[in-house]
Formats: C-alpha cells, sequence, structure tokens
C-alpha cells in the first residue's frame, strides 16, 4: 500500500524495492487504520471477510490492478473511489463517495452476470443486475457507463404485478451515456409477452446509447396465445428529451427495432412528448413489425442508416403489418380537444433502406417530414400529412415485387384529399418500377425529377391547384406510359403540367375519364410546354383541358368524347398517324394555331365523326 496524508507525504510504501508489484497477493494492509484526507492505493486483493470499514472522511481508493472483495465500506463525506474496485461483493454504505473517473467500464464477470443461453431465473437476475447498475452508478457521478465483451440473455417479459414494459426494461437514466461495442450482445430472453421492451429511455433527457448490438426473440418467441405479437422494442424512446442512438446494430424483434413514442395524450396537460431525438449510423436488420416506428415525436433526424430486410418471412416466424423500415404514425383519433399524438419537423436523410417486405419509408400520419438523399430498394409515400419534402432521393427497383407491382413514390391519397396539402417531391432518380411517381390531393409541386425504365412514369390521382414540372420520363418497357391518370372518376383543377420530357414506348399522355362527374364542369387542367420524343397523347370522356405549345417529334393526339377543350399552339411530326384525330362525342373544343406534319396519306387533322358539336379549327399549317 502507498498511503499519502491530505498534503501529499508518504507515509508508507512497503512495495518501493520490490519492483513489478503482483496485483494477485493478499494485501499486506488493512482500511483499519485510514486517516480523513488519506490516498489508498489497492494494488493488491484486499478480502474483508464480510466485515465493515467504517471509513473517515476526505479519502481516495485508487485502483492500480488490485481489488476489494466480499463486504462493506461506510464512506464519509468528501470520499473518491476508483470505478474499477467496484464489484457484487462490495457494498457502499454511508455517504455517497464520487468516482474517481465519470467512466465506468463495465464487466459482467465481476458483476455476476450469467452469459450464453440460461434459464429465465437467471436471465431476470441478468436483468436485474444490469439495470440496478445503470441507474445506481449514477449517484456516485458517473454519466459514462461502458460495455464491451458481453453475450447474455435479459428477461424483460412481462412480471407479476404487470408494469408497463418500458418500466421493466433496462432502463437508462438522464444525462447518461451508454457505450457498447460490436462485442456487446445483449438478447431479449425468448417468451410469450406481446410486448417487453430491451432498452427504455423513458421520461427522460440528455441520453446516449452508442455501440451494441440487441437481439430480439422473433424466431424463438412463443406466439401460441394468438395476436400479432407485434409489440416488442429493442429500444423504446418514450418522452424522451435530447436522445441520441448510434452505431447500434438492432435486429430480429418480434415488433420494431426503435419505437419514439410520448406519454398522455397530446391533448392532455401532462402529455410529454419525445422531442430532439437523433437516430444515426444504425443497422437495423429483420425487425418483424417495422424497423423504426415514430408515433410521437418532434424535432427529430434518422440519418446514415441501414434498413435491411424489415419484416421478412423467416423460416420460423412470419413478418407482420405495417411491415416497413421506417413508419411515421401519429394516432390522430377523434377527440375535439386536439389529437392523441403528434409527429413533425422530422429529416430522414442519407439512409440505405433494400429488401422491405411491406415498403420503404411512409408517413401514415404526420407533418413537416423530409427525406433526402436515402438510396432506395422500395418506395417513399404518405398517405394523411401535410409539408412534406421528398427531395434528392436514389430509387432503383432490385426486387420482383418493386418492378411488377411497386411505386417508388407514392404522394398523398386522393380519399384523404382534406388532409393533404403544401408538399413537394423534386430532384429524385427513380429506375424499374412498375410506377415511378404517383399524385393527388392539392398544393403540390413534382419538379426535377428522373424516372426512368417504369411502366408508367407519373400517375395522378384526384387533384387541384398543383404543378408537374421539368421532370424527364424514359422507358424502353413495352407498353409502357408517361404521364397518366389512375382512374375512371378521378378529376384535375388547377393542374399545371409544363416543360416535361417524355420518351416512351406507348402513350407520353393518357389522360381518360376527366372531370365528368356533377359539380366538375368548370374544373380545368392545363398541359403546357412539353417534349414528347415519341407516339403522343389521347384524351378520352374528358372535360376542361388546355393542351398548347408541346412538341411531339414521332406522333400524334387522339380526342374522344372530349368537352370544353384547347389544343392550341403545338408542334406536331408524325410518319405513321393523322396530326390530330378527333373521333366521337367531342363538344367545344378548339384546335387553333398548331404547327403538324404528317407524311403519305395521314392528315393533319381527321375528323372522324360527325357528332361533334362547335369544333373550331383554325389557323392550322399543315405540311
Amino acid at each position: 500500500m502507498f498511503c499519502t496524508t491530505d498534503d501529499n507525504t508518504p507515509v508508507e510504501d512497503t512495495n518501493a524495492d520490490s519492483g513489478d508489484v503482483d496485483t494477485s497477493l493478499p494485501c499486506s494492509f488493512t482500511l483499519d487504520t485510514v486517516q480523513a484526507g488519506d490516498t489508498v492505493i489497492i494494488d493488491c486483493i484486499m478480502d474483508l471477510g464480510g466485515q465493515t470499514i467504517n471509513l473517515p472522511a476526505n479519502v481516495t481508493l485508487v485502483y492500480e490492478g488490485g481489488d476489494i472483495v466480499n463486504g462493506t465500506l461506510n464512506f464519509s463525506d468528501n470520499s473518491i473511489i476508483s470505478g474499477e474496485l467496484l464489484n457484487s461483493s462490495l457494498t457502499l454504505g454511508g455517504s455517497t463517495p464520487q468516482m474517481k473517473d465519470t467512466v465506468f467500464q463495465f464487466d459482467p464477470q465481476r458483476w455476476g452476470i450469467i452469459e450464453g443461453i440460461v434459464s429465465d431465473d437467471v436471465a431476470n437476475t441478468n436483468r436485474f443486475i444490469l439495470k440496478s447498475l445503470l441507474n445506481d452508478i449514477k449517484k456516485f457521478g458517473v454519466n459514462t457507463f461502458k460495455i464491451d465483451n458481453i453475450d447474455a440473455y435479459f428477461k424483460v417479459d412481462e412480471p407479476s404485478g404487470n408494469p408497463t414494459p418500458t418500466q421493466f426494461a433496462i432502463t437508462i437514466p438522464s444525462d447518461f451515456n451508454l457505450i457498447m461495442t460490436q462485442n456487446t450482445h445483449l438478447r431479449i430472453q425468448p417468451n410469450a409477452y406481446k410486448q417487453p421492451t430491451l432498452l427504455s429511455i423513458l421520461d427522460v433527457s440528455n441520453v446516449t446509447i452508442d455501440g451494441g448490438v440487441l437481439h430480439g426473440d422473433r424466431d424463438e418467441h412463443d406466439y401460441s396465445d394468438g395476436g400479432t405479437h407485434e409489440w416488442e422494442t429493442l429500444i423504446s424512446i418514450k418522452a424522451g428529451i435530447n436522445i441520441t442512438v448510434k452505431n447500434v446494430t438492432m435486429m430480429d424483434a418480434t415488433g420494431d427495432g426503435i419505437g419514439v413514442s410520448n406519454l398522455n395524450h397530446a391533448y392532455e396537460a401532462s402529455y410529454k412528448p419525445s422531442v430532439n431525438v437523433n437516430i444515426s449510423n444504425n443497422i437495423f436488420l429483420r425487425n418483424r413489425r417495422n424497423q423504426l416506428s415514430i408515433v410521437d415525436g418532434r424535432e427529430v433526424i434518422v440519418e446514415n442508416n441501414q434498413f435491411i430486410d424489415a419484416s421478412i418471412h423467416t423460416d420460423k416466424s412470419l413478418g407482420t403489418a405495417p411491415g416497413f423500415a421506417i413508419d411515421v404514425e401519429a394516432v390522430r383519433g377523434s377527440n375535439p380537444a386536439g389529437p392523441q399524438q403528434i409527429a413533425q419537423d422530422i429529416i430522414i436523410r442519407n439512409n440505405t433502406e433494400i429488401g422491405s417486405r411491406g415498403g420503404g419509408f411512409t408517413v401514415h400520419t404526420g407533418d413537416r417530414v423530409t427525406f433526402e438523399g436515402n438510396n432506395m430498394d422500395n418506395g417513399i409515400s404518405y398517405s394523411t400529412a401535410t409539408e412534406i419534402i421528398i427531395r434528392n432521393n436514389n430509387f432503383n427497383a432490385l426486387n420482383e415485387q418493386a418492378q411488377n407491382y411497386g411505386t417508388a413514390i407514392v404522394a398523398g391519397r386522393f380519399d384523404l384529399y382534406e388532409r393533404n396539402f403544401g408538399s413537394r417531391v423534386y430532384g429524385n432518380f427513380i429506375n424499374g418500377y412498375s410506377k415511378g411517381i404517383t399524385i393527388s390531393n392539392t398544393e403540390l409541386e413534382v419538379y426535377d425529377n428522373d424516372i426512368n425504365e417504369c411502366k408508367t412514369g407519373l400517375s395522378i390521382e384526384s387533384i387541384t391547384n398543383s404543378k408537374v414540372f421539368n421532370n424527364k420520363i424514359y422507358s424502353r418497357k413495352n407498353d409502357s406510359d408517361g404521364i397518366l391518370n389512375s382512374g375512371q372518376s378521378d378529376y384535375f383543377d388547377g393542374l399545371l403540367i409544363e416543360k416535361n420530357t417524355i420518351d416512351v414506348i406507348r402513350t407520353p399522355f393518357l389522360i381518360v375519364g376527366i372531370n365528368k362527374d356533377v359539380g366538375e364542369e368548370n374544373y380545368n387542367y392545363t398541359i403546357n410546354d412539353n417534349t414528347i420524343i415519341n407516339e403522343g397523347a389521347t384524351f378520352s370522356d374528358t372535360h376542361g383541358f388546355t393542351f398548347s405549345n408541346n412538341k411531339i417529334n414521332n406522333g400524334g393526339m387522339r380526342i374522344v368524347n372530349a368537352v370544353n377543350g384547347n389544343i392550341l399552339g403545338n408542334t406536331i411530326v408524325t410518319t405513321n398517324r393523322n396530326g390530330i384525330r378527333i373521333d366521337e362525342g367531342c363538344k367545344d373544343v378548339n384546335i387553333l394555331a398548331n404547327d403538324i406534319d404528317v407524311s403519305d396519306n395521314f392528315s393533319c387533322i381527321k375528323l372522324n365523326s360527325n357528332d361533334g358539336v362547335n369544333i373550331v379549327i383554325n389557323n392550322t399549317n399543315c405540311h
């Protein structure tokens, strides 16, 4: 032992001439003679033999390779102890000492953690040990808890007394950092409970979880009592403030990798949201429901993560709905006092998504969500949302589902018209999907997107006061279309489609059954200044359109049952059909100032029906 007084005067040094110290030997001294203000270096094994040692004030116990075991130390005020000396057989009493270092390195063997496959009782003890130490160590001034090598199971499913899952989990205190490595494996003990949680950030602030591998029990879970068992969560952030989760691998939960949520309803005075949450550089793998669910959160950033195989079926367990990599889904409810949950001001950027069973990223209900710079295998969508931005993402259809049935971007839902407005979709690169982009609702702008090798470039549902411009659509797929409407009862009002370039195999513009219902008589839309490389445009059973100043390089136009339309100032070049073909049922159509070049015996304007009413054809240059 080397002991000094408070003025640093040496009082004993029994190893001064001994060279290297063998820290496995028993100590040749005791703590009974320690005086106030002493610093005691522990470089040997001190077995207290079950005794309680009362220490004076201002004592510092310093670790130098030794240990203190099997007893109790009662500290007085202003004492310090090295964290390396703490273990499961040493009890600290009296005044709470401070750790010499604010960083604590957890050694599972020193605390009685039993690794590997264990019984439920042992897994429950593992949970109790780790949870208790995480929360107790903070009392000693520790703010960083490090774990390296461990591979252990923790029983976190429902005990008797039925506490909430997040309380029974391994909970992380406020103002705390849990630092792990890729050698750190924390596993949920297989169970039959519907909603266990492994790590819980519950009504606390300023927490970081960094590193580690977290394992759910999806393939060992007992689903036999029925139900979906979809609510297991590896990390629950509930009413967390200033939370960071980074460099963590989360895999094989029966539910979600991470859930971000709230306490109490948003319309209640006791409501507590999660605010300022950063989820970055993590790997989400095969979680059975969603990889990440945000049901209540503000100022959430999700960036540089890998989302792999969300909700896929395995040999032992089927994925369950919704099945997305990211699902933003606040419960709105019907209470007149307001929504139950709020999800808003969320940034999702520079992530990679591949292999999701249900879909890529979605905002089911949320506001002011930005998707930017993500690399997607499956789509990005929103359905009940305002002020959504989807920009500069890369979409590459790598699976047959996406290639044959998938849509890269779904912007809105026509049946939720009044709850979707003010969004923008721009700068995205899309390749190989069945549909590139589907749009609907109101006050939407879609521009500067590059859509390639899709069966349909852009599909439009019912929409008002919106713009589609400066997009490029190219496809060599058989029967590929450029821009069309999705159904026979859609309406367009105040829609401008302008300055797009379209090169597809079948029909660049195919508009059928628009604005024909009662109340839509005055609806109108404009297709202006677009460049069509091949084929042309068809308007059928359609009211209130203007097709103006467009360039058709190798194709023509056909209109049938078209009412209240204008075809103005277009340049049409065709070698294998009529320039403009007018079939039955057209009424109140103006065809003015077009420049048309045809070959052989084709006509610049071909009127195939005599029932047209008020068809005005004037000032057309026919070559």
